[in-house]
């Protein structure tokens, strides 16, 4: 039996194979930035872009490995090649924003669901544990929050849940 995995709001996504995920993430937003821009409704956009990467399984195209061919354990430099792959598409999404004229009125919020994992390439050092594991590297995770109108860039150490984005967001 096979089914499809990936799908496009209710419609199931059957000519994207051979295509790496990030790209075709990257190239939708793209596309719905552009679609919105070209609306001229001045109405607020919001965008809710969940990459797949860094995420199982490990797969990257060739140019990104080849980035990171100076990693020699295998899933270490595919972990890499993931994340650069995701980083190029994260830029890619900012400069359509940039070009689009939409992103001086922009939040960006970047964050992770969990910590990584050591057999997939992810390194939590100095935390204890990993993915699927209570220890402080299996359930911390990073995050920023970027935009034009951040004025006074700060590091902060608490906990934050997913939860208080929105009021911080309202308050910007």
């Amino acid at each position: 039996m096979r089914g499809v995995d990936l799908r496009n709001n209710t419609e199931p996504v059957t000519k994207e194979n051979g295509s790496h995920s990030t790209h075709l993430f990257t190239r939708e937003a793209q596309a719905r930035i552009m679609q919105h821009h070209a609306s001229l409704t001045g109405r607020p956009f919001f965008l809710y872009l969940a990459y797949q990467a860094v995420h199982y399984p490990l797969e990257a195209p060739q140019r990104y490995v080849e980035r990171c061919a100076y990693i020699k354990r295998t899933t270490s430099q595919l972990y890499c090649a993931m994340m650069a792959a995701f980083d190029e598409g994260r830029g890619d999404v900012v400069e359509q924003l940039k070009a689009a004229g939409m992103w001086d009125n922009t939040i960006l919020v970047f964050t992770t669901d969990n910590g990584g994992t050591d057999q997939g390439g992810g390194n939590n050092w100095p935390l204890r544990g990993n993915y699927a594991t209570v220890w402080e590297g299996g359930v911390r995770g990073i995050g920023f929050v970027l935009g034009p109108g951040i004025d006074k860039p700060f590091t902060y150490n608490g906990l934050v849940h997913a939860s208080v984005w929105l009021p911080m967001e309202h308050s910007s």
